[in-house]
């Protein structure tokens, strides 16, 4: 398969922040790695791999089971080092939440082998897919470091890119694959499913807001008190929710306080770490108002919106 040699700015930062990660786990296995005896004659592959330079990564199989998919191939890399094994869907941009897994493995005997969670969502149903392979000298251990180079001096090969001031081998291929992928269902409650001029009607369309990213709408179906203290009601909605990414809403309980006040319970459930889901229940309280302070029968039902940060998990 042909081998794609331009970083997305999605890698480029990617391989900063994989970095920082690996030099934490590399630095603790450093500590456990033991010294060849002494005298002990290397092993074929350990006298080659020493010469360098480092230039091969290939896939060479890749194997479905369920939801998993497992990829495996071989290195001239030395034994020990750290591999970074990513899934997505192919041509993403790097602007484009990124959707994708990854894996950190350990060459052994020249080879790697790392198996994946292909997300279940809708992406995902239909290919191509983008397969990755990516060493960077950055947190690797010192014995890593000594044959690869601090900056990866000892890399060479058309697999090989400069990332700022150090260098890194990338092995990206597209493939056609055959994937079993069943996203999960939401209820998603409507607010033509409420009585209209109801707490629960206001709620909905607040919550509807949310979904669609809508801020300037979300704001006006808040409490008049709580917009007329906020400079930019919208701003600060969008704040609070922009990263959560809402899945589904459903209403589970209703208590009035008063006329013009209630406050209504719900379960929502939303994505705010890619491939991650949260279930959370919260009880907001709807307030009835004509003006700022003035509660009233003849008002307008409004989301108190820091009644609504209170979240506990859902089961």
């Amino acid at each position: 398969m042909k081998s794609r040699q331009t970083l997305s700015k999605r890698r480029w930062t990617g391989i900063f922040v994989l970095s920082m990660i690996i030099v934490i786990t590399c630095g603790c296995r450093a500590k456990k790695e033991t010294a060849p005896e002494e005298g002990k004659k290397p092993t074929e592959r350990e006298q080659q791999v020493a010469k360098g330079p480092f230039s091969t990564l290939a896939i060479t199989d890749i194997g479905i089971s369920g939801n998993n998919v497992s990829i495996s191939g071989n290195t001239d890399l030395p034994d020990g080092a750290t591999l970074n094994v990513g899934f997505n869907v192919w041509g993403r941009s790097g602007s484009d939440l990124y959707i994708g897994v990854d894996k950190k493995i350990t060459v052994f005997n020249g080879k790697f082998e790392a198996t994946l969670a292909v997300p279940q969502r809708d992406e995902f149903k239909k290919g191509p897919y983008e397969l990755s392979v990516l060493f960077t000298p950055r947190g690797q251990s010192d014995r890593i470091i000594k044959l690869v180079g601090k900056d990866g001096e000892h890399l060479g090969g058309e697999l090989v890119q400069e990332v700022g001031t150090f260098k890194v081998m990338e092995l990206v291929e597209k493939r056609e694959l055959q994937m079993s992928v069943t996203p999960p269902s939401y209820t998603f409650q409507q607010p033509s499913e409420f009585p209209k001029n109801s707490a629960e009607r206001a709620l909905a369309e607040y919550i509807l807001a949310w979904k669609n990213q809508d801020w300037d709408r979300m704001a006006s179906c808040t409490q008049k008190t709580w917009s007329s203290k906020e400079k930019d009601p919208a701003g600060v909605l969008e704040a609070w929710y922009s990263f959560k990414t809402l899945k589904g809403f459903e209403v589970t309980n209703l208590k009035k306080v008063s006329d013009v006040t209630s406050d209504i319970t719900f379960i929502v459930e939303y994505e705010a770490i890619t491939n991650q889901i949260s279930k959370k229940q919260i009880t907001a309280r709807v307030i009835k108002e004509t003006a700022p302070y003035t509660p009233s029968e003849k008002g307008q039902w409004g989301v108190n919106p820091t009644s609504a940060l209170r979240e506990e998990d859902a089961h």
